[in-house]
C-alpha cells in the first residue's frame, strides 16, 4: 500500500472511531519504515484518541528522536501534553516548535493560551501578536470584510462558518460572526460566539472588548466587569482598558472601584489632553454620584482645563444645581456655544449651562433664550409624537382586563421589586431616596433589566411571528414566571438581602402591564408632577441618553398627554395597582405622603424615611444633590417665570390637561 493511501485510510478509520484497525495498519507500516514521520504522527494521535496516553507519548518521543528539528513532531508532542494538562511540558514543546517554524499559527495560538492560563499576560499577548502574520485564513477574512461592507451578510456568514469548521475558535471569523449577530440584536448569540473563541485565543483583546460590548447591551454588567478586568490586565499600559473597566464597575454600582480604575487610567502614558479630559469627566460623574461635591467640582474643572471645547464639563458643573458660574465662566461658555466649528454635542451642553447660570441670577428671559438654543442644538434627536401616540394607543387596546388576567405562576423566588415610573424630573429620585432610607428596602439605580426582558420576549414572540405585547398571550403561566425570575436573577447584583428593592426607570410606565403579568407581586409607584413645571424641568435638562421627547416643547406636551392616557388606562384595567405620588403633595404634606407611601409598599413607618436627606447612598440621577437636602418648595411654580415662552407647551398639553392639574399650578393660571 502506498504511504499516501495509508495516511488517508488510517485517518478515516480514526475519524470513524475504528482506532484499533488504524493502529494495526500503522504499526505494520512502522516495521517497514520505523522513522516515517507522518506514520508516527498518525499513530500517536490514534493512541491519544484511544486513551493510551503512555503509548502515545512513546511514539511522539520516538518521532522527535528521529526528527529533532521537525516543528511538526514537537507540535504533536505539545498538543498531546496540553491535552493531558502537562502545562509546562506543553509550553516547552510549543516553544521549540515555534522556534523551528515561526509561522506555525496554531502552535502560537495555543502557546499564547498556555501563557495566559499561567497568568503571564505579557508573554501571552506578545506570542499571540506573532500569530497575526501567519494566519492561514487571512485572505478569507478579507473576503468577509468586503462582503460585510457591501451588505452581503449571508455570504460573509457562510465564509466565517466555513473557516470555523476548519479551525475551531478562529478569532477573526468568530469576531465577524459575532458582529453579524449584533446587527440583528442577537447580543446573547454574539456573546456565546465570542466566549467560545476566547477559549482558544484568550489574549485577543479585540474579541474581549467585543464581548464586553455585547454583555453591556444585555445589561450583564457583572460578567462584563470580569471580562473588563482581564482586558485591562492584558494591556495595563492602555488607558482605554481601564476606562472600560471603570464604566463596567459604574454599571455595577461599584463606585469606589470605578474611581480607582479611572485613576489608574490617568497613570498610563502617553495620554493626550483629550483623554485626560474625558477621564476627569468620568471621575466627576462618579464623585457626584457618591456625593463628594468638592472633588467632583475639581474633576470637572480639570476636565475643562484639559479640553477648552468641553461643553460636557460645564454641564457637569451646572447639573450639580449648586455650582455658581463666574462672569469668566459665562464668557467661555458663550464663546463655546456660538462656535459652529465645534461638535454640536459640546455646544448644546455649554448652552444648557448658560441657561442654568442666568436662571440662578433670576434673569429668566436670558435663561430661556439659552435653553432654547441648547435644545435646538441637540444632535441626533429622533422623536415622532404621532408614532409614540400610536404605540401607546395600541398598548391600551391590547392590555385589556381579560388580557391581564394571564399571569406568571408560580410566583418568583426573591425579593419584591418596587417600580417607580413616570416622567423624568417628576420627583422619582425623591421617592426613591425616601424608600431607600427604610431598613427593608434596597435602593439601586435606573435599572436597564426590564427593557432587556422586553427585547427577549420580542425575540421569542418573533419566532411565532407575533410581536410584543400581543405575544404575551402566547406564553404559558410558567414561561411568564420564567421571564419574571430572569428579571429578579439579573438584578441580584444590585441588591443585598433586603426583602424589597427599587427599580427607578421612569419610561417603565409603558410596561406596567408587563410587570403585572410577569411579576404579580411587584409594587408600582407613579411619580407625577404638574405638567408645566415638569415639562419645563425636562426642557432645561440635558440627558445623557434617551428622553428624546424632551428637546422640544410641543413634543413634551404630546408625550405628557400620552403618559396620562397610559396611566389612566392602567388605573382602569388594574384599579389600585399603581399608587400615584403627586410631587406637589409631597412638598406640601411631606409626613402624610411618606406615611401613605410606606403603607402602600407594605412596610412599617420608620423615622429615618422622614430624614431621607441624611442617607449617604450613591445617587446617579440629575437630582443627586437635591435629595441630599431636606424637602424645599423652590421648584414649585417655576414655570410661571416663563409663562409666555412656555406657551407652545401649554398649547400642546391642551386646556383639558391643564384644568385637570390646576390645583398644583403653584400660581394663578390667569
Amino acid at each position: 500500500m502506498a504511504l499516501q493511501q495509508l495516511y488517508q485510510e488510517t485517518s478515516r478509520l480514526i475519524q470513524k472511531g475504528q482506532t484499533k484497525s488504524a493502529i494495526a495498519k500503522l504499526q505494520k507500516q512502522l516495521d517497514l519504515t520505523p522513522s516515517d514521520e507522518i506514520t508516527l504522527s498518525i499513530l500517536g494521535s490514534a493512541f491519544m484518541r484511544q486513551g493510551d496516553i503512555d503509548d502515545a507519548f512513546k511514539i511522539f518521543n520516538k518521532a522527535i528522536e528521529y526528527h529533532p528539528n521537525s516543528y511538526a513532531a514537537h507540535g504533536d508532542m505539545a498538543f498531546a501534553q496540553m491535552k493531558v494538562e502537562n502545562t509546562e511540558q506543553a509550553i516547552t514543546s510549543f516553544e521549540r516548535a515555534t522556534t523551528l517554524n515561526p509561522g506555525f499559527y496554531q502552535a502560537l495560538c495555543f502557546l499564547s493560551k498556555l501563557y495566559f492560563d499561567k497568568g503571564d499576560f505579557k508573554l501571552s499577548r506578545e506570542t499571540y501578536g506573532r500569530s497575526h502574520s501567519c494566519d492561514p485564513f487571512d485572505a478569507d477574512y478579507k473576503t468577509i470584510q468586503s462582503d460585510i461592507n457591501a451588505s452581503r451578510f449571508a455570504q460573509a456568514e457562510e465564509t466565517a462558518r466555513k473557516i470555523l469548521s476548519q479551525l475551531t475558535g478562529h478569532p477573526k471569523a468568530a469576531h465577524a460572526l459575532a458582529h453579524l449577530a449584533t446587527t440583528v440584536g442577537a447580543y446573547e448569540e454574539s456573546a456565546k460566539i465570542l466566549r467560545h473563541a476566547l477559549k482558544y485565543c484568550p489574549a485577543d483583546n479585540i474579541l474581549r472588548v467585543a464581548l464586553i460590548a455585547s454583555l453591556e447591551k444585555i445589561a450583564d454588567y457583572q460578567n462584563a466587569a470580569i471580562e473588563a478586568e482581564l482586558s485591562a490586565a492584558l494591556d495595563p499600559q492602555k488607558a482605554s482598558g481601564w476606562q472600560v473597566l471603570g464604566r463596567m464597575y459604574s454599571h455595577c454600582g461599584e463606585y469606589e472601584k470605578s474611581l480607582k480604575a479611572y485613576d489608574r487610567a490617568l497613570t498610563c502614558t502617553p495620554l493626550t489632553d483629550l483623554e485626560k479630559s474625558n477621564l476627569q469627566l468620568l471621575r466627576g460623574h462618579i464623585l457626584r454620584t457618591t456625593g463628594d461635591s468638592e472633588h467632583c467640582i475639581e474633576a470637572y474643572l480639570s476636565s475643562i482645563k484639559f479640553s477648552p471645547e468641553n461643553g460636557t464639563g460645564w454641564w457637569g458643573l451646572a447639573d450639580m444645581k449648586t455650582y455658581l458660574f463666574s462672569e469668566e465662566d459665562r464668557a467661555i461658555m458663550e464663546k463655546l456655544s456660538n462656535n459652529e466649528k465645534i461638535d454640536p454635542a459640546q455646544r448644546t451642553q455649554a448652552a444648557f449651562s448658560l441657561g442654568k447660570a442666568f436662571e440662578d441670577d433670576e434673569n429668566y428671559e436670558k435663561a430661556f433664550a439659552w435653553y432654547k438654543i441648547a435644545n435646538d442644538l441637540r444632535p441626533n434627536v429622533k422623536f415622532d409624537a404621532t408614532v409614540f401616540q400610536n404605540i401607546c394607543d395600541e398598548n391600551n387596546k391590547i392590555f385589556t382586563t381579560d388580557f391581564l388576567k394571564h399571569q406568571a405562576s408560580p410566583l418568583q423566588a426573591g425579593p419584591t421589586p418596587i417600580f417607580i415610573v413616570g416622567l423624568p424630573r417628576a420627583g422619582s429620585t425623591l421617592i426613591e431616596q425616601i424608600l431607600a432610607s427604610h431598613s427593608l428596602i434596597e435602593g439601586t439605580m435606573e435599572l436597564p433589566n426590564l427593557p432587556n426582558i422586553v427585547r427577549r420576549i420580542n425575540i421569542e414572540g418573533g419566532k411565532k411571528k407575533v410581536a410584543y405585547p400581543l405575544c404575551l398571550s402566547g406564553f404559558t403561566a410558567k414561561e411568564l414566571a420564567e421571564f419574571g425570575q430572569a428579571y429578579l436573577d439579573e438584578t441580584a447584583m444590585y441588591r443585598t438581602d433586603k426583602p424589597y428593592f427599587i427599580d427607578k426607570m421612569p419610561p417603565n410606565f409603558e410596561l406596567v402591564g408587563l410587570i403585572h403579568m410577569i411579576l404579580p407581586n411587584a409594587i408600582i409607584i407613579d411619580a407625577r408632577r404638574y405638567p408645566l413645571d415638569g415639562g419645563f424641568s425636562c426642557f432645561k435638562q440635558h440627558f445623557a441618553g434617551g428622553h428624546e421627547f424632551s428637546y422640544n416643547l410641543e413634543n413634551i406636551g404630546h408625550y405628557y398627554n400620552c403618559y396620562l392616557s397610559v396611566m389612566d388606562h392602567w388605573d382602569s384595567v388594574l384599579p389600585g395597582k399603581v399608587k400615584c405620588v403627586q410631587y406637589e403633595n409631597m412638598i406640601a404634606n411631606t409626613a402624610d405622603e411618606i406615611t401613605s407611601l410606606l403603607l402602600h409598599c407594605g412596610v412599617n413607618v420608620e423615622e429615618q424615611c422622614f430624614e431621607f436627606y441624611k442617607n449617604k447612598r450613591a445617587v446617579r440621577t440629575a437630582s443627586s444633590q437635591q435629595v441630599r437636602q431636606p424637602i424645599y418648595n423652590k421648584s414649585k411654580g417655576v414655570w410661571h417665570n416663563y409663562k409666555q415662552q412656555l406657551q407652545p407647551l401649554s398649547n400642546a398639553l391642551g386646556a383639558k390637561t391643564l384644568e385637570r392639574f390646576k390645583d398644583y399650578a403653584g400660581f394663578n393660571m390667569e
